[in-house]
């Protein structure tokens, strides 16, 4: 009894055995595929002390919090060092300033998306006897710390006039430094790049006597031209103070735009939630974008990444409106395993019980082979002794089909079984 329970237990295994490793086959291959967990933490460059990029980032950083993704900002001297921390796979992300990307040196990057604008704020010094003030040759000019962003932008825009790099003493000063320095006349030209004024740019504007912002509305189309990762912006007059009148004239500025910027290999789901992010951070009024005009894919100097263009196309999956970061994940990724496990287990609901049964039906006709090769040899055996070997061979035959281990539902197999070697030996008996 123990023997034949073993034996069907070990058929109902096999056929079983063989559906699970193609279930497993299907789930391994979907493991292939299927997106990578999002990083346990996520590494943000973000800016100096007081920056606006210090500012977004650690916006950013609160809202990932929120969704419980854990978060390390990096600080960092600006633009120019955050792609170089992405390029050196030291930060996940960071936001770039327009302009500093180059495509062969900066591939393997990708863009979540512009968040706002930069304008370069040029301020000179009056009395410096600068009739144009992009023609600094022989002057004095604060340009920012090397590898800035300022920095880099102040030169392309001198190279466009051009104005070659060693033609003028650059200055690396920057902030309420440089603006000090032009008051006090040791400067005679100042660049910033900032998205709305801070205390430096707040006290040129309020020494309209002393320090004139540039104008580029007659020439905004050329620059533009020439460098295309640039596009005018307006300061309206009174646009810093009302109560000031400041500043006196409307003032067209030249604007780079901001963007987060990512490694190419961000897990896809975190490039959705940080658009989610980035539209809830950035999306309201700025002081050079109307309400709505940000955060967006357009006109990006990195590829933009396929699962954040997704996001701004057609929004949040139904998962993400209704479950936690956390959870919506999860739940993405089960179903990538629950389209093997459904394809292929099905099937298996459906053809493993008729292999079950042709297994149990291969054991009797197993059965069925010796019985033939009996009959065969007693058609040609008259002797006694010959029809004895026989005989035995029978009934060792049917001792080991009383003992075949089949389920009840196939011993009418086993019975017809017997009935015919029953048969065949009534003939070897009587001949």
């Amino acid at each position: 009894m123990l023997a034949a329970m073993l034996s069907r237990f070990l058929a109902f295994l096999r056929t079983w055995v063989l559906g699970a490793a193609l279930v497993a086959g299907g789930c391994a291959l979907a493991w292939h595929f299927v997106a990578p967990p999002p990083p346990a933490v996520v590494r943000i460059g973000t800016g100096p002390e007081g920056s606006a990029y210090r500012e977004v980032a650690e916006a950013w950083a609160a809202a990932l919090e929120r969704e419980g993704l854990a978060v390390a900002l990096r600080p960092t001297d600006g633009a120019v060092e955050n792609l170089a921390l992405l390029r050196g796979n030291e930060v996940d992300l960071a936001p770039v300033q327009g302009g500093l990307v180059l495509a062969e040196r900066d591939a393997g990057l990708v863009s979540l998306g512009g968040i706002f604008n930069e304008p370069a704020w040029v301020f000179v010094r009056r009395g410096a006897g600068l009739r144009n003030p992009m023609r600094v040759a022989g002057h004095k000019v604060a340009l920012g710390p090397e590898g800035s962003g300022t920095r880099a932008l102040a030169l392309a825009l001198l190279a466009a006039n051009g104005v070659a790099p060693g033609s003028f003493e650059a200055l690396p000063l920057a902030g309420l430094a440089a603006a000090e320095a032009l008051l006090a006349g040791e400067v005679d030209v100042a660049f910033f790049v900032a998205t709305r004024p801070g205390p430096a740019i707040s006290l040129l504007l309020r020494e309209p006597g002393q320090a004139e912002l540039v104008n580029f509305a007659t020439r905004a189309a050329a620059y533009a031209v020439r460098l295309p990762f640039l596009s005018p912006v307006v300061l309206p007059r009174a646009g810093f103070s009302l109560a000031d009148d400041l500043p006196a004239q409307p003032a067209t500025m030249l604007a780079a735009q901001a963007f987060l910027a990512a490694r190419e290999d961000v897990n896809p789901q975190l490039a959705a939630l940080l658009v989610r992010v980035l539209q809830a951070t950035h999306r309201g009024r700025q002081l050079f974008a109307a309400e709505g005009t940000y955060p967006n894919a357009l006109n990006q100097e990195l590829p933009v990444h396929p699962a954040a263009r997704q996001a701004y196309e057609h929004g949040p999956s139904q998962l993400h409106q209704w479950l936690s970061f956390r959870w919506a994940v999860a739940v993405e990724r089960l179903w990538v395993f629950a389209i093997p496990l459904v394809t292929l287990f099905l099937p298996l609901l459906r053809f493993a019980p008729p292999v079950y049964a042709w297994q149990m039906r291969m054991r009797v006709w197993r059965g069925y082979d010796r019985l033939r090769r009996v009959e065969r040899e007693a058609a040609g055996k008259a002797d006694a002794a010959a029809r004895g070997a026989l005989l035995e061979q029978l009934d060792t035959l049917e001792a080991q089909v009383s003992r075949m281990g089949v389920p009840s539902g196939y011993a009418a197999l086993v019975y017809a079984m017997r009935r015919d070697i029953d048969y065949v030996r009534q003939r070897l008996t009587n001949p």
